[in-house]
């Protein structure tokens, strides 16, 4: 008598096939529906083991794919393995099925070996140990895009090293969340790229910040923002500081609102604030705290800045906006330790944005009919570059033209002409340098004081 094909005979046990099917047939007699009589450590436990569950079918998804990619399953179709994954799993999210595909491409990549291993040691739930160092599929998947980004700018060793790092520090329950190593995989990722390349995706992501409008539910209206991680910190920091929950005045009961309805009330709040106000802007009740080197913020190597919130910004962005109230830098020295944390004193006050303002009547930048009140301060010798915080060391630039100086380097000074002091910009890219390289030079000139430090 012969035995079905679609099943194992009874004195073998195929891999996995047979352990799928034990297992789904196990978990068919579950009986949810009566969970109401666990205890509560009992409902603790099943929750676990069916993460443990989870994570080992995951793994062993990743093997079983890798090993229908070897073997060009639904190729003779037409599918490829992301279609073959999903005729005969419909059940797995979209998500879901791009890390898999993903995850299992990579086992014929010999420099991802580790990150392999890495992922099949969750594969036996019953392990403990081994289980506890696995790393999970959104993981691997973030390392794989990144190594598949930057495999062609980097040198093969240390690309395999920096993989290594990641997989390590992302591995088991202890390691890096997925958001975590999502920053680490931006700032590494930035620092392979040559300069040029990181603030041509930062002008990239700028450019496509966007708000739209459309209809709402009950005659409600929609706002849709997308912003780049410099809009995201300046937003977070402004709405976080007026979203807290505010309780009764008079009966000091609890703020009934919900917290996204708290975001968009004070975010209607800045607004308001914002459209009535004609006076020049008081300093903000809350600023965006950014963590720098010393050594990358004064371009002696690269870097990048981090914000409490884990959004990277670029050095160029930090130096921009350094100049404004909106940001305090906390300069880190070579061991970690805080060198300086950003005071007030290095931004100008009201009285000298006043003169400013009088002065330069609108953005300094050549062309420019950008008023006043929609500029900012720039210092011309930079904040990091131990340039004082006074009138003649400033200048009004709009956002735009702020970012373009710090961007190309341009430098600037304030000169007297026939109709009294105006700055004057050197448009040629890099004269910032230049200018630094100069005054550098004049210090060093017998009898020369060297100019006053920063402020």
């Amino acid at each position: 008598m012969s035995s079905s094909p679609d099943l194992p005979p009874p004195a073998h046990r195929w891999p996995v096939v047979t352990a799928a099917q034990e297992a789904r047939a196990a978990l068919s007699g579950a009986q949810p529906e009566r969970l109401w009589a666990l205890s509560d450590d009992q409902v603790t436990e099943a929750l676990t083991v069916l993460a443990q569950l989870h994570a080992s079918t995951e793994a062993q998804m990743v093997a079983v794919l890798a090993e229908a990619k070897s073997r060009g399953l639904g190729s003779g179709e037409g599918w490829g393995p992301r279609d073959w994954l999903t005729m005969h799993a419909p059940q797995l999210a979209a998500s879901t099925i791009g890390h898999l595909d993903l995850v299992a491409g990579a086992a014929s990549e010999l420099r991802l070996a580790e990150l392999v291993q890495a992922v099949a040691a969750g594969a036996d739930p019953g392990d403990a140990q081994t289980a506890t160092a696995a790393l999970e599929i959104g993981k691997a998947a973030q390392i794989v895009r990144f190594h598949e980004r930057t495999r062609g700018m980097a040198a093969a060793v240390p690309l395999a090293e920096t993989v290594t790092t990641m997989v390590e520090a992302s591995r088991g329950q202890d390691g890096l969340s997925e958001k975590q190593l999502a920053v680490l995989i931006r700032h590494t990722a930035d620092i392979i790229e040559p300069d040029r390349l990181v603030e041509s995706d930062a002008d990239v992501r700028r450019a496509h910040r966007s708000l739209t409008k459309s209809s709402g539910p009950m005659g409600m209206w929609r706002y849709t923002m997308i912003l780049d991680d410099e809009g995201a910190a300046i937003v977070d920091s402004a709405v976080d500081a007026l979203s807290k929950p505010v309780p009764d005045a008079e009966t000091g009961e609890r703020d009934p609102r919900r917290p996204e309805t708290r975001r968009a009330d004070a975010l209607l709040e800045l607004v308001r604030c914002a459209v009535r106000s004609d006076e020049v802007p008081g300093r903000a009740k809350t600023s965006i705290v950014v963590t720098i080197g010393l050594d990358a913020l004064q371009r002696r190597c690269r870097g990048a800045g981090l914000t409490l919130g884990d959004q990277l910004l670029s050095i160029d962005t930090v130096r921009r906006l350094a100049c404004d109230a909106e940001v305090i830098p906390a300069v880190l020295g070579t061991r970690g330790e805080v060198l300086s944390l950003g005071q007030a004193e290095r931004l100008f006050n009201r009285a000298q944005i006043r003169n400013l303002w009088l002065r330069d009547r609108g953005c300094s930048f050549p062309g420019c009919s950008r008023p006043a009140k929609w500029c900012d301060a720039h210092h011309l010798v930079h904040w990091a570059d131990d340039g004082p915080t006074d009138c003649d060391n400033g200048a009004l630039l709009c956002e735009s033209h702020h970012t373009v100086v710090h961007r190309n380097r341009y430098a600037g000074e304030v000169v007297h002409g026939p109709r009294g002091e105006f700055v004057r910009w050197d448009l040629t890219p890099g004269s910032y340098d230049r200018m630094l390289e100069a005054r550098a030079t004049a210090v060093t000139e017998p009898g020369v004081a060297e100019p006053p430090p920063r402020r």
